[in-house]
């Protein structure tokens, strides 16, 4: 009788919730220069990969904002190298056509296979 109390007070009490272990930002935008010239936007800068995996073909993803708020488009473009070791940077060179309205920019990248990379400092960043 007894053991079978402990059974159903085990079962019934609850149990500690198991903490989902954040792994930390897939790389960091060290550097970012976004200048508008005439009716393009040049953007140069670096990433680093600041995950324990090498990152193949990484994209980046420019969100252009209006003033308030409203996204505007979404452009893309890849880094300069084809693989980013962990620990090490890529530069990027970019040029693109001016969205009418843009002020600000966000930057979001992945990998050759789609797959989503957390990217830590990726703003807003104005259009000077």
């Amino acid at each position: 009788m007894f053991a079978a109390f402990l059974l159903v007070a085990t079962l019934l009490y609850p149990q500690g919730k198991k903490s989902k272990k954040s792994k930390g930002p897939d790389a960091v935008l060290e550097k970012i220069e976004v200048r508008r010239e005439g009716d393009v936007v040049l953007l140069d800068g670096v990433i680093k990969n600041t995950g324990i995996k090498t990152i193949h073909g990484m994209t980046l993803h420019f969100h252009f904002y209006a003033p308030n708020n409203e996204s505007l488009t979404v452009m893309s473009g890849p880094v300069e190298s084809a693989f980013v070791e962990p620990q090490e940077t890529a530069e990027f060179r970019l040029q693109v056509k001016y969205p009418t309205r843009a002020v600000e920019l966000k930057v979001e990248a992945q990998d050759k296979d789609h797959r989503e990379l957390v990217v830590e400092k990726n703003g807003p960043f104005p259009i000077d």
